[in-house]
């Protein structure tokens, strides 16, 4: 059995968390909770764990912090993180510490969070497949890893031979991954693929990439079709990371396809909402955005609302709120700050907009998500 340590200053995520899956059914067992950073290195002190999930905010010592020290006195214990979605850096970060997956907050009340734990279950498998080879993947040219790319000769330098993988060209490959210019553009997504199988990313750490990949996607595609999309449990081979690949642009396109507009403008709404959502902390207008997409502003506001399904400003508004929740729920920063970081420069008008939203006022909303989670600490 893989035991498993969560650590979440939340009791109520705690609580959900232990309560919500079958850990017996992933060959897993809860021995042990903390609230803190500190009282998990008290745990670790004197029980055996083989999965720690942190939060990575937390008062006393962060899930980062925490996360420095497992991997110097605990190198053997894996580690996925708790986080909300649209913590990117700190999930980029948390990666580059070594944890092996990450798991957003929201998901805990999705029917997909069994496949969550199930993807990583099917992770740590690897990584103890990988420890178990002598030296990494080039004592193991005739073994499993190597074959995951045997129908596809590398052409150039690869990480199954040991060496490096360059982290500005692997982040310049993320950028275009994330900028969606692949959905509605053939040549562009065959290059991202070709160059993808060249640089032979391990299976654990491609894994990985495509989750970071997939995070943004999901921001875009899920506020389109309230639906996500989904990373298998693992791949056996590229063939079937170029098919899932394949399978993702697909249902982009059909997501974007409600509208009989040009591959051109579909694009050009995608890189607009993705923009959207980047920069939902500063100011964003239909005619500023309009003019970067090379679109007049009424025309872009009519394919936008046709494709999107609600027109722009009440789209901004409501992933502002989406935003503005999350905070509310997930964090102690003031309504101030989280009125200006998802945009909104006037406390008062944010609270007014988030009233009309929600039916609460943000301190409100606060306070009930408090009580909820006081009832079942009770």
């Amino acid at each position: 059995m893989i035991k498993v340590l969560i650590v979440d200053d939340d009791n109520l995520v705690r609580r959900g968390l232990m309560a919500i899956l079958p850990w017996e059914q992933y060959e897993m067992e809860v021995v042990g909770e903390a609230k803190n950073g500190e009282k998990a290195l008290e745990f670790l002190a004197s029980h055996p764990v083989d999965l720690l999930l942190t939060d990575l905010a937390m008062p006393v010592m962060t899930g980062m912090e925490l996360m420095r020290i497992v991997r110097k006195e605990y190198p053997h214990i894996f580690i996925v993180v708790l986080t909300l979605h649209q913590d990117f850096e700190y999930i980029q970060e948390s990666l580059r510490l070594g944890a092996i997956d990450y798991i957003a907050k929201v998901e805990m009340e999705q029917d997909s969070f069994g496949e969550v734990m199930s993807r990583v279950k099917a992770r740590i498998g690897e990584e103890r497949r990988k420890q178990g080879a002598a030296n990494g993947f080039h004592e193991e040219k005739n073994g499993k890893d190597v074959k995951f790319y045997e129908a596809c000769p590398s052409q150039g330098a690869s990480a199954l031979d040991g060496e490096a993988i360059s982290e500005p060209n692997l982040s310049e490959l993320k950028k275009r991954g994330q900028s969606l210019g692949w959905v509605h553009n053939l040549s562009e997504f065959e290059a991202f693929l070709e160059e993808l199988r060249q640089i032979q990313l391990p299976p654990a750490k491609l894994m990985t990439f495509l989750q970071s990949l997939m995070m943004v996607w999901n921001r875009i595609y899920s506020s389109v079709t309230e639906k996500n999309i989904e990373l298998p449990d693992a791949f056996h081979s590229w063939t079937d990371v170029k098919e899932w690949l394949t399978a993702v642009r697909e249902r982009f396109i059909a997501a974007t396809g409600k509208a009989p507009y040009s591959d051109e403008v579909k694009d050009s709404i995608a890189r607009a909402v993705q923009a959207m959502h980047d920069e939902l902390s500063g100011q964003v207008h239909a005619s500023d955005m309009a003019k970067r997409v090379n679109m007049s502003r009424s025309y872009f506001s009519q394919c936008f609302k046709e494709l999107v399904g609600m027109p722009f400003n009440e789209y901004l508004r409501h992933i502002r709120i989406e935003q503005a929740k999350e905070y509310l729920q997930y964090t102690q920063k003031t309504v101030q700050w989280i009125s200006e970081n998802t945009g909104y420069a006037d406390q008062k008008y944010f609270s007014r907009v988030f009233q009309e939203k929600t039916g609460m006022l943000p301190s409100e909303f606060r306070q009930f998500i408090l009580s909820e989670k006081q009832m079942s600490d009770s």
